[in-house]
């Protein structure tokens, strides 16, 4: 049976009555390893300085600072990734009534944490393909004197780039689930699953995160403190949409 956005998050709503403490208190050590993390690589100082010395045109003394910034977020990012299949786990289990545990946050890094790794770094693969042309157009057109021409032809790139990653993100969005719910998936197989999973729900899933955008607005004008409500509502639903489509519910 395929359920309605609307049937989702109302069954979303009911599965997280009384959970919601445990979910927000995860959420927020997520966050804060994330912005410790963050204040760490700020105080190297490295990406910045990096940047504004190309914004400036001293693009030589700068490029090993841009390296290594991009090392150091990519990082960063393969850390938080293997935490976000935890935050997979808690909600499987919340949706499915058993019990919610808070150290199943860090259940990636006790659970074969390489094909998480491996997972981002093909998403990041990914990205780049998509991205790269852009990025390509950008950087000869400031430092060439027909900018105007290649800055027109970095914008639709950029804009077709960000289309396709768009079309992977959405088409690859159940991997992670997968990995949560099965130990021994590797991460190719569970890309590939994933897209066979949402042939035929694409659309459905771009609805579904579309309507969300009220609530995300509404986050922002709290200030964020709303998203520690909304994201586990959002991320609940996002479950519920994976457990559909693999015929559970």
């Amino acid at each position: 049976m395929r359920y309605s956005s609307k049937d989702l998050k109302a069954m979303s709503r009911t599965q997280l009555n009384g959970k919601y403490g445990i979910f927000i208190g995860a959420y927020l050590l997520y966050y804060m390893i994330s912005f410790g993390i963050s204040m760490v690589i700020s105080f190297t100082g490295q990406g910045s300085s990096a940047i504004t010395s190309i914004a400036q045109g001293n693009f030589s003394g700068s490029l090993s600072g841009v390296i290594i910034e991009f090392l150091i977020q990519f990082i960063v990012g393969l850390i938080l990734s293997i935490l976000m299949l935890g935050f997979n786990k808690m909600f499987l289990d919340g949706s499915r009534g058993y019990p919610v545990r808070f150290e199943d946050l860090f259940y990636g890094f006790r659970h074969h944490p390489d094909r998480i790794i491996v997972m981002q770094l093909l998403m990041s693969l990914i990205c780049m393909a998509c991205l790269l042309p852009g990025y390509i157009f950008l950087f000869l057109a400031l430092y060439s004197d027909d900018s105007i021409v290649l800055l027109i032809l970095c914008i639709a790139f950029l804009i077709v780039g960000c289309i396709l990653y768009l079309y992977f993100t959405i088409v690859y969005s159940q991997s992670m689930f997968l990995m949560a719910d099965y130990d021994d998936l590797g991460p190719v197989q569970a890309l590939r699953e994933s897209r066979k999973m949402m042939a035929g729900n694409k659309g459905r899933f771009l609805y579904l995160e579309l309507s969300f955008m009220g609530y995300m607005f509404l986050g922002l004008l709290s200030c964020g403190i709303g998203y520690l409500w909304i994201t586990p509502y959002m991320t609940m639903t996002q479950t519920n949409f994976y457990r559909n489509i693999t015929g559970e519910i």
